[in-house]
Order: C-alpha cells, then sequence, then structure tokens
C-alpha cells in the first residue's frame, strides 16, 4: 500500500502527456485507484458538511434579520395607516394616494375579479345551449400504451402486433450511451 502511495505522488505531480501513458494495469493498482477516488469523495462530502453548516448558521441569522425587518415595517405601516384616516387622500377610481418627500403611501381600492374552475366550468357549459363554441377539445397522444405494442429491431420501431415498420415523424430511436460507475 505504501508503494501505491508513492506511485500516487509520482503521477499526481506530473506533466499531463506524462498522465497520459499511466494505466492501471493490475489488480492492487485498480483497488488503489477505487481508493483514491473513495478519499477523494470522502474529503469532498467533509468539505460540504462543513460548507452546509455554515450555509445553514447564515440563513438563520438573516431569518432573524428578517423578522426583525418584518416587525419594524409592520408596526410603521400601522402607525401610517392610522395617520392617512387623518388627511385628505388623491383618489383616482382605483386607488387612494398621499405623496411625501420620502414616498407615497397607496391604498388601493377592493376590485371584482373573476375566480375560477376550468373543470367545474366545462363540466357544467357542457350542458348549456349556445355556448359550445368556448369549450376546446384536447388532443393528447396515449404514449403508454403505444409504447407497450412497440419494439426497436436493429434501430428500426416496430409494431408488435402488425409487425410494421413504423415511420413516424417526431418517433426515432435514441441509443443511450454505456454509462461508467463505481459503487462502495
Amino acid at each position: 500500500m505504501d508503494e501505491n502511495f508513492r506511485l500516487s505522488e509520482l503521477f499526481l505531480n506530473v506533466e499531463e502527456e506524462e498522465k497520459e501513458t499511466w494505466k492501471i494495469d493490475n489488480d492492487n493498482t485498480a483497488d488503489w485507484a477505487l481508493d483514491k477516488i473513495k478519499e477523494t469523495r470522502e474529503e469532498y462530502e467533509r468539505f460540504e458538511r462543513v460548507a452546509l453548516n455554515k450555509i445553514k448558521d447564515i440563513q438563520s441569522a438573516l431569518e432573524k434579520e428578517r423578522n426583525k425587518m418584518e416587525n419594524e415595517t409592520s408596526f410603521f405601516e400601522a402607525k401610517l395607516k392610522e395617520y392617512i384616516e387623518n388627511v385628505k387622500m388623491k383618489e383616482t377610481k382605483t386607488q387612494k394616494t398621499y405623496s411625501l418627500p420620502s414616498g407615497k403611501i397607496v391604498i388601493k381600492k377592493d376590485k371584482c375579479d373573476f375566480k375560477i374552475d376550468k373543470e367545474k366550468i366545462i363540466e357544467n357549459m357542457k350542458s348549456l345551449e349556445g355556448y359550445e363554441e368556448y369549450i376546446k377539445v384536447k388532443e393528447d397522444l396515449a404514449w403508454g400504451d403505444l409504447k407497450k405494442n412497440l419494439i426497436i429491431d436493429n434501430n428500426s420501431i416496430i409494431n408488435k402486433i402488425t409487425g410494421e415498420v413504423l415511420e413516424v415523424e417526431g418517433l426515432e430511436v435514441e441509443i443511450k450511451p454505456s454509462k461508467f460507475e463505481i459503487k462502495f
């Protein structure tokens, strides 16, 4: 094992073109490489734990400051609401405003708007005469059902039931490359 450690020091400090000539040529070296991967991952995980704890501390401090700001803001907003009850505000159709050098106090008036549940509306509008034009019919592909009847053979898509080669624009064979993994 000590010999492998010296190998790592040697090969991790060589120039890039020399690294490419180094190969794993036996089980001992392969096992050593797995240990190096494991050590590197463990070091990253340790670093990540420390960083995440620091982030958590910063987020906690930020939350404390947010609460302080929200409490102060709500206190002063309540006092401003009391104050504007006694002043003449500029009024439009949708809002009331009161301008001061540091900003503007705005009260938006109540407004009526539609609250909708599309599914319920569609269900109920079907029974009303003269409203059919407001209901759209949406087509969708039953991909799960179709996929059960398809196979891929020599990069061709074949319908298992009919045996025909299915050539449809938008449907093609995608080759996903093999994936190298190391598991511990």
